[in-house]
């Protein structure tokens, strides 16, 4: 079996934007590789059934592209939409109506919201970006805002944005009118949240923070995060600089993925209690340097790692279904200064 995906890179070095790559589900071997789109800055990729986004910027002018995907995975650009100098973003999503496109700005402490038009996939306009305006973290990166990542909750009904600048997650109201603040929930001092990943129940999630190494455990409701129990992703000896990057759940909601850039390493836990609870398992080393991020099979039974440094290599695992254990199963193949990975 044949499954198809694409990478998003930087492009300050020897990134060339969007990459298509097959992975032989049979042998765990990435088949190829290919640049499917030149384009600037695509640090992070959203999709529907029939299209795809990515962030992108020209010249001082920021926003996000939009393509039609054909079956064989190949990209044709619809539109673009490049309305703020305000930075490019590093994380987007899409709502599940397909009306609207999330945006997280790190660098300036944005968050902005698209219109999109769901049948051409045409990306309209650009509703609003709104600052985030909320007492900072004591960390020396925690000097300014810094949104990390948007997404809609399970409900839903909002959209919720880490603020690695503040220990924050904020959950906004959405619509045509834009976002409007709906709860706020805090994190410890100089925890840095950075990305989300919810259980399917939808009534817990799993925040993990990028400068404390932690990820918390959190009951969701009606946009609130509860903290519930907390792990630390690296070993408790290791003191050299690192920073967690990726959380994904496996589709059977069984296992905990988190990567670790500067450990290099992939955590492994074990999710317990109907989403309540983690169990560590091991913490693998991810094959290359810097895995910013990393995504699973539709099948589960395989993980595919890219990485933002080092050799580039794109590192293939292959999942134990039943302890969520994983064993290497191929580094061959590259893309350079890649960050996201999906599936087609």
């Amino acid at each position: 079996m044949t499954t198809k995906g694409y990478i998003g890179s930087y492009t300050k070095k020897e990134g060339k934007g969007i990459y298509l790559f097959e992975l032989n589900e049979d042998s765990g071997q990435i088949s190829s590789v290919n640049t499917g789109y030149e384009i600037e800055a695509s640090t992070y990729l959203a999709q529907t059934d029939d299209y795809l986004y990515a962030i992108t910027k020209e010249g001082e002018h920021c926003g996000v592209a939009a393509f039609k995907k054909e079956a064989s995975g190949s990209l044709t650009l619809i539109n673009k939409c490049l309305e703020s100098v305000e930075g490019t973003g590093c994380y987007i999503s899409v709502s599940s109506d397909h009306n609207f496109l999330f945006e997280a700005v790190y660098g300036a402490g944005i968050a902005r919201i698209y219109q999109l038009n769901k049948d051409t996939g045409e990306i309209i306009k650009l509703i609003q970006e709104l600052n985030h305006d909320y007492p900072l973290g004591s960390h020396e990166r925690q000097e300014y805002s810094h949104v990390h990542y948007i997404n809609e909750t399970p409900d839903c009904k909002y959209v919720v944005a880490t603020d690695l600048g503040t220990d924050r997650v904020v959950t906004y109201e959405f619509s045509n009118e834009g976002l409007k603040e709906y709860k706020v929930s805090k994190f410890k001092d100089q925890d840095g949240p950075r990305h989300i990943a919810f259980h399917n129940n939808g009534e817990y999630a799993y925040i993990v923070h990028e400068l404390s190494n932690y990820v918390s455990v959190a009951k969701y409701k009606d946009g609130q995060f509860e903290e519930l129990e907390r792990h630390l992703t690296v070993p408790e000896d290791f003191n050299d600089d690192t920073k967690l990057a990726a959380v994904r759940l496996s589709h059977d909601q069984q296992t905990l993925y988190i990567s670790n850039r500067g450990h290099d390493s992939i955590a492994v836990f074990t999710i317990t209690e109907n989403g309540a609870g983690l169990n560590p398992v091991e913490i693998v080393k991810s094959g290359d340097q810097f895995p910013r991020d990393f995504n699973i099979t539709e099948s589960d039974d395989y993980l595919v790692c890219a990485h933002q440094e080092g050799n580039y290599e794109i590192t293939v695992f292959k999942r134990d279904t039943n302890t969520g254990k994983l064993t290497p199963t191929d580094n061959q193949q590259i893309a350079p200064e890649g960050v996201h990975v999906s599936f087609i």
